[in-house]
This record gives structure tokens, sequence and C-alpha cells, in this order.
């Protein structure tokens, strides 16, 4: 790996600029209680960088000299071991500009991101800027809030640091680091109440070992999305020096609780030993959910640290895990609710898989070979036989004989995916299915083998006898011709329904939606819409 790809990040101007000024600011001043209080901004800046910075690169080795200097100066011990160091280092000290100073005055207005987070907290623009909530809707209000009062700083500000915003570039991954890092000047460094971190590592992991640094500097989170490079990469070898940086990002997360690996890149074959740390399964042995994406290379050390903890198991595309390895896993994981397989099962592991797993709320099987109908009819039966199945997403095409036992099921049913093929029955087994789980049903999501369904009024009232109905996702032709009254039960039986394209088709048109619903559902589109704007690296 690279390191100086990371150089010109880690040597940002205004970061060596405040660092400086900071440590000025602290071999200056004579009052003692001033003196201290800057000494630990300086101390704080200082220790980022000398446990940042590589030797190996002269440029970085040049700074992390000097910076050394500047430490050993701040450190009252070695005026005994090196006599008149703190002179020699004031005295070899740039001289600040005007520019400069102003920038360190904190009634000045005009700060770096670093200064805001001790200087003037009121502002909070570090907090804010790289500390989001979950919706953006909801960060722009804490935002204007926080920078009101200092009473609504206090009352906001550990909640922001709970969800910081996706760090999916260098640029915002350095600024997290360093305001992170120096935050700890004024009390416990606000690092330790973040949550949630979801982060990427690019091409080559150059910046493995910032993102190594973030996550020592966040020990608290319980919530880890960990992307490595994106879809336009193409290959990316897994190499021993990547196994031991990711051994050390998740070692540094004791309570861990979430997980998501991605590696989207394509991974060649592997060539001689990874050699992977012996302790490398203890992050796994306390998680509840774990989704994986490539990262198959990894598996022995997953499979040896999961266990009765998990409850909800992802393994996504490109994770080329075996239907035996998946079977034999399943039997010590006996608290799993939730299980997603996107790759190619046999019937004889997901009768394995139901045995052991006989709890079983959420399934999910993808598969990316075309199945055929006897194979899609035994996965029908098996699955429907989960007594606590809540959620079913199958793409085999199955017919109206799998509906028609589907509606017979005893599982509490509340989403459906699911793929069909039309025998001539389809639609009255689908409607026959939709009224049997209308007490549970929230969302249905139905695609078709060849041609989309041309929906019928007794449908759409199929439909409309669901109260909880949330989202309606299925392909009907675009061309048909409802009656009102159908349309109208829809709309007014189903107060939780939310837009989405396929219920504007079928509503687009009628009197009743165009004049009580149409604003408020493309009102929720659009506020769905500015929600997603910053989930980048969402699962």
């Amino acid at each position: 790996m690279t390191a100086t790809q990371l150089t010109p990040y880690l040597l940002d101007k205004s970061l060596i600029e405040y660092t400086t000024v900071a440590t000025i600011e602290a071999l200056r001043l004579s009052d003692p209680v001033l003196q201290e209080q800057t000494k630990q901004k300086a101390a704080c800046a200082l220790q980022f960088f000398l446990s940042i910075l590589d030797p190996s690169s002269e440029e970085e080795r040049r700074q992390l000299k000097i910076f050394q200097s500047y430490y050993a100066a701040l450190n009252g011990k070695s005026e005994a071991l090196y006599p008149g160091l703190a002179e020699k280092v004031l005295k070899d000290l740039p001289s600040p500009t005007k520019n400069t100073i102003e920038k360190s005055n904190p009634k000045t207005l005009d700060l770096t991101p670093a200064q805001h987070v001790l200087s003037l907290p009121d502002t909070l623009d570090v907090i804010f800027a790289h500390i989001p909530l979950l919706t953006k809707s909801d960060r722009d209000t804490f935002y204007h809030g926080a920078l009101t009062s200092h009473a609504f700083h206090n009352a906001t500000q550990l909640r922001l640091w709970r969800h910081p915003r996706d760090l999916n570039t260098v640029e915002q991954q350095i600024r997290f680091a360093f305001g992170t890092a120096i935050s700890g000047a004024s009390g416990d460094t606000l690092g330790l109440y973040v949550k949630r971190l979801r982060i990427r590592i690019v091409k080559g992991g150059w910046n493995a070992r910032l993102v190594e640094k973030i996550a020592a500097l966040v020990p608290g989170v319980v919530d880890l999305t960990l992307q490595w490079g994106d879809s336009e990469d193409g290959v990316e070898p897994v190499t021993p020096m990547s196994v031991a940086s990711l051994h050390k990002i998740l070692s540094s997360l004791p309570n861990l609780k979430h997980l998501y690996l991605a590696k989207f890149a394509y991974t060649p074959d592997i060539e001689g030993n990874l050699q992977i740390p012996a302790d490398a399964h203890i992050p796994f042995m306390k998680l509840e959910s774990l989704q994986l994406y490539d990262f198959h290379w990894y598996w022995p050390p997953i499979s040896h640290g999961l266990g009765s903890a998990l409850k909800v198991f992802d393994i996504g595309y490109g994770t080329a895990i075996s239907g035996d390895q998946i079977a034999e896993l399943s039997s010590k994981l006996t608290s799993l609710t939730t299980l997603r397989i996107t790759s190619n099962v046999e019937i004889r592991h997901i009768r394995n898989i139901v045995k052991n797993l006989a709890k079983l709320e959420h399934v999910e099987i993808t598969n990316f070979t075309e199945v055929d109908d006897e194979y899609c009819a035994a996965v029908i039966v098996l699955l429907a036989n989960l007594e606590s199945l809540k959620e079913l997403c199958f793409n085999g095409a199955i017919g109206s004989t799998q509906l028609r036992v589907l509606a017979d099921s005893p599982g509490p049913l509340e989403e459906i995916s699911l793929k069909l093929k039309e025998d001539g029955e389809i639609s009255a087994a689908l409607e026959r299915l939709l009224r049997a789980k209308s007490e549970t049903l929230k969302g249905v999501e139905i695609s078709f083998y060849e041609d989309g369904l041309a929906p019928s009024d007794k449908l759409v009232e199929a439909l409309a006898s669901i109260p909880r109905l949330e989202r309606i996702l299925i392909n009907f032709q675009p061309v048909h011709a409802l009656s009102s009254s159908s349309v109208d039960k829809l709309l007014k039986q189903c107060p939780k329904l939310n837009w989405t394209s396929n219920l504007e088709d079928l509503v687009t048109g009628n009197s009743l939606y165009e004049k009580e619903y149409k604003v408020r559902f493309e009102r929720e589109r659009d506020e769905n819409l500015k929600a997603m704007e910053e989930d980048i690296l969402g699962r």
C-alpha cells in the first residue's frame, strides 16, 4: 500500500497551521491557567500527528521531527534533560502572520474547522458539518438550534456525535479524525460518544492507516459500515497487509454489535497465505447483525466467531460461501431471526437451514442462475412451514399453487417480495394471498416472469383490505381501466400507504387522489429523497 498518497491530506495547511499556532501560544503565555488550557490544545493536536505520520515518507518524516520537538518542549519534564529546549523551539518556530494571529483569536469568526471545536463551541461547525442525524431535515433543525445558545448546544452535542455523516472521502476522514482528536483538550474526546461509523477504504488501501486511526478514536462504536473501494474499481487483490489492517480496525471496536463489510472490486484468486491473526474471530463473537459483500476470504474467523448473539445475517452478492458452509454455520446461530442469501443454494441446504433455524422471521433467497419449477415449489413449501415467518423474498418464478401454499401458511407475513409466472390463475391466487394475510401485511412487492399483470378492481380491493399496508411495489401493466370506487377504497382504507411509482401508476387520474392525496404523496416522496441525499454508504 502506497503511504505517500495520504501525505498531502495529512499535511493539510490549515491543520499544520492550527497545531503550530497552538504551540506558539502555549510556549509564550505566562498565565499558568491559560497556559495549561492552551497546552492541552497543542498537545492533543501534536499527539494526533505523532501517532499517524509515517517516517518512511520523507515529507512526513520532516514534519514528524518538527512536531516531536514541539511536543518535547511542551513537556515540562523535558527541561531537566534538555535545558533551554522550550526557548530554542520557540525561537525556531515560524512567526505567525497577522492573518494567522487573527485566526487564533477566539473572538474571530473566521476560524478553521478544528478551531471551531475548541475556541467557539457555540457554533459547532465541526460537529454539525460532520455529525448529522439520520435524516437531513432533522440535522438542519439541530444545526440551527445549536447556534442559539450554550444550553441547546449542551443538549444536542452528544446526540449529534452519535451518528456521524458518512466519511466517504479522504478529505472528510482527515477533518473528522483531527477534530475528534483535538476535542479531548476540553475534556473527554467527543469520539467516545460516536455510536455509528460509516467509512470507506479507497482502492489500493492507501488511506487504511487513517481509517485505523479513526477506529481507535471511536472505541464506543456499535454499528460499523466499512466499504472497500467502489463498483468502478475493477480488480483489487487481497493481501496480508489488507488483512492486518482489517483486523486492527475491528479489534479497536470492542463494543461492536452491527457490522457491514463490503468490497465492491473483484477479488482475484489469493496467492499464498493471508496470515489471518489467531484472535481475528473475537470481533465477531458479540455481533447481533452481519452483512457481507465479498469478504469470503475472511470466512475462517467470521464463521469461528459468530454464535448465539447473531440475529441478522446477510450474505450479499459476490460472497463466495458455499451452501454447505452456510448450513454448517446455521447450527450454532440459535438466535438468528433474519437470513438473507444472495447466492445459489440447493434444496438440501435450505432444508437443513430451516431445520436448524426454525424461529426465522425474515428470509431472502436470491439465485443468480435460473432455477426450475421443482426447485421453486420445494423452496416455498419449506419456507411456508416457518411459523414465525414475517418476511419472504424469493426471486424464483412461482405460480398460483405456491401462492395458495403461502396463503395457507401459519406465518404472520408482513413483507413479501415474489416473482410470479402466469398460469391462468395467478391473479385469483394473489388476491387470496392478500386477503389471507390482510391483518399483518405491510409491504407487497411483485414482479413477473414475463409481462406485468393487468390490475383489476378485485385485486385493488384486495389491497384495500390491508389496513396496515405501507408499500405497493407491484409491476402492473401501465394501461388499465380501474373503477373510481376501488381506488377510493385503497386510498381511504390504507392510511399508512406511502408513495411509490407503482402506486402512482394505479391512482393517477382518480379524482379523490388528485384532490386530497396527491400533494401529500409528492411531499413524502421529496422528503424521502432529501433524507437519502447523504446516505452514501448505507446498507
